[in-house]
């Protein structure tokens, strides 16, 4: 049986290898396709490349990707040209992907240099332009360094930060248009299990607590994201974790639509579903799990009763 010094020499000779490994400006054919796609496995995103290559065909989890996509389409009208888009924590890059093959110019923002490999690795098969990547901690980033963008992506995300109140702020700040947000919630009657189709886990969450930002007061819970002394080598392989706090912030539905409101986002949204439907949202009482769109500016209306009032 491989000992705990075994696996982190494993991970550490794993990292390295990914970490030296260059995909950019190289010109692909499907034995080196294959070979990479390998090296960097095993894969969370499913993306097609050529000769019919497949990063990792999660089926099961395409319904759910395909939805969010749906939704970020019908806010755009359909036309994902000439806008600007940033993926946050955009992992391996599937809904950067899409939204780039769609036409957008796009920027994918993750932390773990593993994840950004995989990235930029399929970016250069593809051959896409108008995609980038950048290795950066989502809380670094704000209009200040990156500019503005049409449309903000953070789909399983909020609840990996240790203060998704500052970063929802900062998302107000750059965006234009509107905000895409799939995240886990805590609930006053958290379910010990949160279950869904394909995988039940049990997460290590604190009582109901207060989160005091800007002046207001919202609520949730901590989340325990790594064991006690787990080391950085860990968490860097730790693939869909946070990036190095040991404890993140789940807020409830309602502080996350009260703090969306309050940071300047004028309308928001929750995706509803019927919990017989097979999506991640569809029963929030097993799975604990929303998504939201909200819209920065909402269209001007002027009263035919009222007048201006």
């Amino acid at each position: 049986m491989p000992t705990q010094t075994d696996n982190e020499r494993e991970g550490r000779t794993y990292f390295k290898k990914v970490s030296a490994l260059s995909v950019e400006r190289k010109k692909w054919d499907k034995k080196s396709i294959l070979e990479v796609r390998e090296v960097l496995g095993p894969w969370n995103h499913n993306i097609k490349l050529p000769y019919n290559i497949y990063t990792a065909y999660v089926d099961s989890y395409y319904k759910t990707h395909e939805e969010i996509m749906h939704i970020v389409s019908h806010q755009l009208g359909g036309t994902f040209k000439n806008k600007k888009i940033v993926d946050l924590g955009c992992l391996e890059g599937y809904f950067a992907t899409e939204c780039a093959m769609q036409g957008a110019s796009v920027l994918g923002v993750e932390g773990k240099l593993l994840n950004v490999k995989k990235c930029k690795f399929t970016k250069s098969v593809l051959g896409l332009k108008n995609l980038s990547y950048v290795q950066d901690n989502v809380m670094k980033v704000t209009k200040g360094k990156y500019g503005s963008f049409d449309v903000a992506i953070a789909l399983g995300l909020l609840y990996h930060l240790d203060d998704p109140l500052r970063f929802l702020k900062n998302m107000a700040g750059l965006c234009t248009d509107f905000i895409v947000i799939d995240t886990h919630v805590a609930m006053v009657n958290q379910p010990k299990i949160i279950r869904q189709k394909h995988k039940s886990w049990k997460p290590e969450l604190s009582p109901i607590k207060d989160y005091v930002f800007e002046g207001k007061t919202y609520r949730g819970r901590d989340y325990r994201e790594f064991d006690p002394g787990a080391s950085q080598l860990h968490k860097d392989l730790s693939a869909t974790a946070s990036l190095k706090n040991d404890f993140s912030v789940w807020l409830t539905e309602e502080s996350l639509v009260a703090l969306l409101r309050d940071v300047g986002f004028e309308q928001v949204q929750k995706m509803v579903f019927a919990p017989t439907e097979d999506l991640w949202w569809a029963d929030i009482r097993t799975q604990s799990r929303v998504l939201m769109v909200a819209v920065r500016k909402r269209r001007p209306f002027r009263s035919k009763l009222f007048g201006g009032r």
